[in-house]
């Protein structure tokens, strides 16, 4: 996509950075959160479906983050986008979280009609595992409606009856999303914006700093968190993890990349915050 976009993380926070959104003028403040209804799309899977064959090579020292990767999709009207998603901690196992808006099209109201994720990722190289095809999307139907609202969603992988967590580690999650200023790491796939890294959509990213409490008079500001840069385009799903330990690559996933605010607003990237029974009720769905 042309249009530049603010990273918001949905608690998980998404930004909304290649296939995404900015926040529209029409926004209106949301007094409470009405009743949410989950929903779910299927991807199409190619006669070869799973992992490849690619074996364990070495690249960058960051690939040894194989809970985070790149995806590659392929749009109804068969365009490409891409997005990054990670592997969350879960029963089944083979469940990523990623932006909405990076499994459905909200423009043509249609489901992506391939995904396939590569965790490891990086240096232009496959992670260990390689390639994964993602079977189905989970996410609210509010986002269809509202492409600024609840943008997050789960994706269930085709891992060949084993646990794809097993081999590539996996992120916790925040149910409670804390408040005020605290240090995340940002992750993703840029092809443009303020990573300090190639963004080249070919290096895994990352970004450290400080996420903070968006301004009053941003639309519905306490849904939102906020970084000071713009993550790029492709960085769209990638994961903010709170209390990142880089040695084990461990740590709690808080938000997604979303997307940029408009003018007058600042660039700052910002992510959608959940609530605790909003995200339980939909991961449920998704591992059901």
């Amino acid at each position: 996509m042309n249009k530049k976009y603010i990273l918001c993380i949905f608690a998980i926070l998404i930004t909304i950075t290649n296939s995404s959104y900015a926040f529209p003028a029409y926004s209106k403040p949301m007094s409470k959160r009405a009743t949410l209804v989950p929903t779910s799309g299927t991807f199409n899977v190619p006669s070869e479906v799973g992992t490849s064959n690619t074996t364990e090579i070495s690249v960058d020292d960051v690939n040894n983050l194989n809970a985070v990767g790149k995806l590659d999709i392929v749009k109804s009207d068969g365009s490409s986008d891409c997005c990054t998603a990670s592997v969350i901690t879960t029963n089944n196992g083979n469940i990523a979280i990623t932006a909405a808006h990076c499994l459905y099209d909200f423009n043509t109201q249609t489901w992506n009609s391939e995904v396939y994720f590569y965790p490891g990722y990086n240096n232009g190289q496959q992670g260990k595992v390689g390639k994964i095809t993602a079977v189905s999307g989970y996410i609210y139907q509010d986002f269809t409606e509202n492409p600024i609202t609840f943008d997050y969603g789960f994706i269930k992988l085709d891992y060949q009856g084993k646990r794809l967590q097993d081999d590539t580690g996996a992120f916790d999650y925040d149910l409670d999303i804390p408040r005020d200023n605290y240090p995340v790491n940002v992750f993703g796939y840029p092809i443009d914006g303020d990573m300090n890294c190639p963004r080249d959509g070919q290096h895994l990213c990352e970004y450290e700093g400080l996420s903070f409490d968006m301004p009053p008079d941003v639309p519905n500001p306490q849904s939102y968190r906020a970084i000071t840069i713009d993550v790029g385009q492709c960085s769209s799903g990638g994961p903010w993890v709170r209390i990142y330990n880089p040695d084990t690559n461990t740590g709690n996933v808080m938000g997604v990349s979303h997307g940029i605010l408009p003018e007058p607003y600042p660039e700052e990237s910002a992510a959608w915050s959940w609530t605790s029974d909003e995200f339980t009720q939909l991961l449920n769905f998704a591992q059901s």
